[in-house]
């Protein structure tokens, strides 16, 4: 046994090496946003938007191919509307990224006077799904805790016993449908607790990259929570301690990420849906990676998402023909 974990271990290694060394080869052959050709002055022409996104658009299928597997990218800058989308359309598991949509409707039913965020929830050992150690430790004992503290713990530590309890509390995974459907997403689908999830693996959450890279636009913009609403579920996605290594793993340190992972058992599904900031007030992108079905370990995976949101930063920075700016 203890050659035999050896080897397993040696290979486990050896793929993710061979993985990082291809996406460092990668970056390295990726052709430059910033300009295309060198004038008589010794200095890169800056390229067109329509130049722009189109590397950006090649880039991020290079870097999706490397996953294998289904990988759905979608990338939208808030203030103007460009927008990029591999496999955008497409409907895919979504795992703890659920907990963004259930935040917005438990948060719309909080406006509608149906719920109170100040209203306080018994939770017992009974209520207790499946999870990391991390999480499961916050029950060990019967506990009394807001609304607004479920919510807090749903979204920031990716807890699964708060959103099970938040979606009884607004009356089902139905809910959280009914209220996507109402706000124009049509392929954000929930019909399944954390709980019902683990037992049963072949029915899971599904939703579009485009479809979520929409509501990050609109959230950012206010259109889809009252100020105080947004702003708080806006604050709790900043503080998320489950993507480091995701669309943050590659940005410049201290780049603001607001975001919502999602993980498969044993690496299958690899998800981080997210806004980032640009610097010197040049706005911000809502970014959606869905990676299901990668043969790849699961942090090859993340470095994927690391690159992805790299190119599209990368992109939104590089100077435009004809832009004062």
């Amino acid at each position: 046994m203890p050659l035999r974990s050896s080897i397993i271990a040696f290979f486990t290694v050896a793929i993710m090496v061979a993985a990082a060394a291809a996406f460092i080869n990668t970056k390295r052959s990726a052709p430059s946003f910033a300009g295309s050709s060198v004038g008589q002055t010794g200095q890169t022409a800056p390229r067109t938007k329509a130049e722009i996104d189109s590397l950006l658009t090649e880039r991020l299928r290079t870097l999706s191919s490397r996953a294998g597997g289904i990988v759905g990218v979608a990338v939208i800058h808030v203030e103007t509307g460009r927008a990029i989308s591999i496999e955008g359309t497409r409907p895919l598991p979504l795992f703890s990224v659920f907990k963004l949509p259930l935040a917005i409707a438990v948060l719309k039913e909080v406006e509608g006077k149906r719920l109170l965020l100040e209203k306080k929830i018994l939770i017992t050992p009974a209520d207790v799904a499946p999870g990391s150690q991390f999480n499961l430790d916050l029950w060990r004992k019967s506990v009394e805790r807001r609304v607004q503290e479920l919510l807090e713990v749903s979204i920031v530590r990716s807890d699964n016993t708060s959103s099970d309890k938040l979606l009884g509390l607004i009356g089902g995974p139905a809910v959280v449908t009914q209220w996507m459907r109402q706000m124009g997403f049509a392929t954000i689908d929930i019909h399944t607790s954390t709980r019902a999830a683990a037992a049963n693996r072949s029915n899971p959450n599904t939703g579009s990259a485009d479809d979520l890279a929409r509501l990050l636009v609109r959230l950012q913009k206010g259109e889809m929570l009252l100020p105080a609403n947004g702003e708080m579920l806006l604050d709790l996605m900043r503080r998320a301690k489950t993507g480091e290594k995701r669309l943050r793993g590659n940005l410049p340190p201290g780049t603001p990420v607001a975001e919502k992972t999602g993980t498969g058992e044993a690496g299958s599904n690899t998800n981080d849906v997210g806004l980032i900031t640009l610097p010197d007030g040049k706005g911000h992108l809502a970014v959606a990676v869905l990676i299901s079905g990668s043969k790849l370990p699961a942090p090859a995976q993340e470095m994927v998402i690391a690159e992805l949101a790299r190119a599209a930063y990368d992109a939104h920075l590089a100077p435009v023909a004809g832009d004062a700016r």
